[in-house]
């Protein structure tokens, strides 16, 4: 699970941790990733839970962390690909650095670790699951986020070649594209509400949630009952899916 000392990434899992899964998650802050897996390890109460430091825009701690991964778990059965945020701006204010820095930490890395763990989960009579956690603006073209759309798009479209690549393997890969969660940059945005416009938690993020039928945003823990189904027993029969979890903010038919 990559990304995963704090927000949805930790959320995911800290679930997964709940049905029996041996977890190791990581991050780029030793101190955070060593609460996270303190507290995976209290409440969730996972049997083996480790954390490794680790800056998904480098391809050398990539491999190094599924290379310490099998070290440490001796396989590979689910793969939970999260990450970070691609810088904001638009096609005329991000520099080449933007792009090169989006491209490795989004994209790259996500075909780096699918790649290796797909050869170790085929090797294996288990099968597995690869899902991909991205973002609702794959849809769409917006023009602070462009970046990442652009990115977490072809994200989407690897999924799908991998889905096809795999099948029969016993290997199935799916994408959560989740829209506002009380998590991350949302959260910070809704700080940045509380304090400039004097508004209470519920009021600001009702402002941030304007265009959602539900009248919210949603909670890490739903998404990652989403992912806790689509790895199960339950959802053998999902596969080459990309899911939009937003509360129906998304307008597209599909």
């Amino acid at each position: 699970m990559t990304a995963a000392s704090k927000g949805l990434g930790f959320a995911i899992a800290n679930r997964l941790g709940q049905d029996g899964a041996q977890v190791v998650i990581c991050g780029r802050n030793q101190p955070d990733l060593d609460k996270a897996v303190a507290e995976l390890r209290e409440k969730s109460r996972c049997e083996v839970a480790h954390g490794i430091v680790a800056d998904l825009s480098r391809r050398s701690d990539v491999d190094t962390l599924f290379d310490r991964t099998l070290n440490l778990l001796g396989g590979v059965d689910c793969l939970v690909v999260n990450s970070g945020h691609a810088p904001y701006g638009t096609i005329d204010t991000l520099s080449d650095d933007d792009w090169d820095q989006s491209y490795e930490m989004l994209l790259l890395s996500a075909v780096r670790l699918s790649r290796a763990a797909a050869k170790v989960m085929k090797a294996s009579e288990r099968g597995g699951d690869i899902v991909y956690v991205t973002s609702a603006g794959i849809h769409e073209a917006t023009d602070h986020r462009v970046a990442s759309n652009v990115m977490r798009a072809g994200i989407a479209v690897v999924a799908k070649h991998l889905a096809d690549t795999l099948a029969g393997s016993g290997v199935r890969v799916n994408v959560i594209a989740p829209g506002y969660f009380d998590t991350g940059r949302v959260r910070r945005r809704i700080d940045e509400i509380m304090v400039d416009e004097g508004l209470d938690r519920q009021s600001a993020t009702g402002r941030i949630a304007t265009a959602n039928p539900l009248g919210r945003i949603g909670t890490a823990n739903e998404l990652a009952e989403l992912i806790a189904f689509i790895v199960g027993d339950g959802a053998r029969y999902l596969n080459g899916t990309t899911i939009t979890m937003d509360g129906g903010s998304s307008r597209l038919v599909a």
